[in-house]
């Protein structure tokens, strides 16, 4: 008796503002690439039960596209695999009014074989294979310390799948919509039930011998360098005999964190080389997630960097970013660029280079934006 069990999809979600020739933003293709390749893989395997544990989509309001595609492939695998689906809405995806709908329901009701369990706890079973799956939602978290969650006697498996937080893991970059509870072993009596499936942390990560994290097919998380050497995949378990496997995909996009470079004492031209031979390391460049950081860095360093080979890193690759750790005194150089006679224009725009964004936001439309405040303020 075979469960495959994955989460945190996230189709819809961009970063980078780099599109495809047909328009569609780089990185929700591959998401829904790693998708079809998730089907793909997991049509070959005909498992009984398939639990998707949260955050299907990456917003509540998904792009056509995404919405489209996620539909057009679950179809197509329906003439390959004709097990249920069990899908639990996460943060991302879950609606916060009874106004609107939540998305999922529109795949309930198009791909023949799903169910959605949203806004509370909810029972689903197989009856002829004797399953039985508990759904605990993002939005019921809330509820299930009030209540006791029990495995139903009446089945010979029975399946937890939850989205949430586990108390002894740091999911807090995750956690950006005030989670009610976290999950611990005693709260949802971890050890009684056949297999526990969650969502929400996006690496995947063994709690127990029936207890899994199946982490993200995808690397979308706020932090996506703390996961750049992490595999991406999906589970596959046995209800049986508690034989667990994990499957990586190949196609998520290369993530390279570069180890950080130590500049105290370097010259400019010795930075600009040392960059340099570090972006030449990367073979495939045009199709990289790149950050670079270097560390004791000054002032008078960062304004004689080769910004023009910077800038060609960034328009060759999908995304660069150069990372600066700047020197422990601070107060120091500033108090050097006020004898210079800098104004605060050139203050800040010191600042601009230096400014990290969050994965998915304009670093150049950030840029003009805060200029043109900075003049309105003149």
């Amino acid at each position: 008796m075979k469960l495959v069990h994955l989460a945190d999809l996230h189709l819809g979600y961009r970063a980078y503002g780099k599109i495809t020739s047909k328009g569609l933003n780089i990185r929700e293709r591959d998401i829904i690439k790693a998708f079809k390749e998730s089907l793909d893989r997991i049509s070959a395997i005909n498992p009984d039960l398939i639990i998707m544990a949260g955050d299907i989509f990456h917003r509540p309001r998904p792009g056509n596209t995404s919405i489209y595609l996620c539909i057009k492939f679950l179809l197509d695998f329906r003439t390959l695999c004709k097990a249920p689906i069990v899908m639990i809405s996460g943060n991302h995806e879950a609606s916060k009014s009874l106004e609107n709908e939540n998305i999922l329901k529109v795949i309930e009701a198009t791909v023949p074989g799903v169910k959605v369990i949203d806004r509370q706890i909810e029972q689903f079973t197989l009856e002829n294979q004797g399953i039985s799956v508990l759904g605990v939602p993002y939005n019921a978290l809330c509820d299930f310390e009030k209540i006791s969650l029990l495995p139903d006697s009446n089945y010979k498996y029975n399946v937890l799948t939850i989205h949430g937080s586990y108390e002894s893991f740091k999911c807090k970059e995750l956690d950006t919509y005030g989670q009610a509870s976290l999950i611990n072993s005693e709260n949802i009596n971890q050890s009684k039930w056949t297999y526990v499936a969650l969502g929400h942390y996006h690496k995947y990560t063994k709690l127990a011998e029936n207890t899994f994290y199946s982490g993200a097919i995808e690397r979308t998380s706020s932090n996506i360098w703390q996961e750049a050497e992490d595999p991406k995949g999906f589970i596959e378990y046995n209800l049986e005999t508690g034989e667990q496997r994990f499957h990586p995909l190949e196609s998520p996009r290369k993530v390279t964190d570069i180890k950080k470079i130590d500049v105290n004492g370097l010259t400019s031209q010795e930075i600009n080389l040392r960059i340099e031979q570090e972006i030449s390391k990367i073979d495939d460049l045009e199709d990289s997630i790149i950050r670079l950081t270097l560390e004791n860095i000054d002032n008078n360093a960062i304004r004689n960097l080769d910004y023009s080979k910077l800038r060609s890193y960034r328009k060759k690759s999908l995304h660069f970013r150069l990372n600066f750790i700047k020197k422990e005194n601070p107060g120091e150089d500033r108090k050097n660029s006020i004898k210079e006679g800098k104004n605060l224009f050139e203050f800040f725009e010191e600042d601009l280079k230096i400014f990290e964004l969050s994965a998915g936001l304009n670093k150049e439309k950030f840029d003009s934006l805060a200029r043109n405040y900075l003049k309105g303020k003149e």
